[in-house]
C-alpha cells in the first residue's frame, strides 16, 4: 500500500472521488484555440457515472467546446466550497483525460444522469447545438489540505 508523507493513498482516492460527486461544477481547461500554447479555463457544469466519469452538457458554440474538439486533452479542477474561506487548505480534485462526445447509444442514460444533477438545464438540454461529452479519466490528482496530495491513475 502506497503512503504519501502520512497519508494513505487509498484515502486519498477515496476523498478525491467523494469532492469530485460533490461538487455540481468546476473548472475545465483546455488548449486554446484562439492563443496557442495557453490553457483556457472556464467554469463547467458537471454530473459524474457510475465509473466516475464527468459528463457535460456543451453548446457547440462554446470555447472551451471548440477547444477540445480540436484538442481533447483537458482537465476539470473541482474545489471543496470551504476555499471560500480557506483557499490554502481546502480540498480540491483535478482529474486529466480525454473529452469526447458521449456515444449515440449513452446518451439517453448519460442526459438522465445530467439532467438529474442539473434540472435547471432540461430547458436548453434539447436544442440542436447542444451534446454530450464524457471526460475519460487518465489521472487525478488530490489535494487534501496542507501537505497532503497525490496522483492517482486511471485503473486506481
Amino acid at each position: 500500500m502506497e503512503i504519501l508523507g502520512r497519508f494513505n493513498m487509498d484515502e486519498i482516492r477515496t476523498d478525491a472521488e467523494a469532492l469530485l460527486r460533490s461538487r455540481r461544477f468546476g473548472v475545465l481547461s483546455t488548449h486554446s484555440e484562439d492563443a496557442p500554447g495557453y490553457p483556457f479555463g472556464s467554469l463547467a457544469s458537471y454530473a459524474v457515472d457510475e465509473l466516475g466519469r464527468p459528463v457535460f452538457l456543451f453548446s457547440g458554440l462554446a470555447e472551451h467546446t471548440q477547444n477540445a474538439a480540436a484538442d481533447p486533452r483537458v482537465s476539470l479542477t473541482a474545489i471543496d466550497a470551504a476555499a471560500e474561506d480557506r483557499p490554502q487548505t481546502a480540498p480540491r480534485v483535478t482529474v486529466i483525460g480525454d473529452l469526447a462526445p458521449v456515444p449515440e447509444e449513452e446518451e439517453d442514460a448519460a442526459r438522465a444522469l445530467y439532467l438529474q444533477r442539473h434540472p435547471e438545464a432540461k430547458g436548453y438540454s434539447q436544442f440542436a447545438d447542444f451534446a454530450l461529452y464524457r471526460l475519460s479519466v487518465r489521472g487525478v490528482y488530490f489535494v487534501g489540505g496542507f501537505g497532503r496530495a497525490g496522483w492517482a491513475s486511471r485503473t486506481e
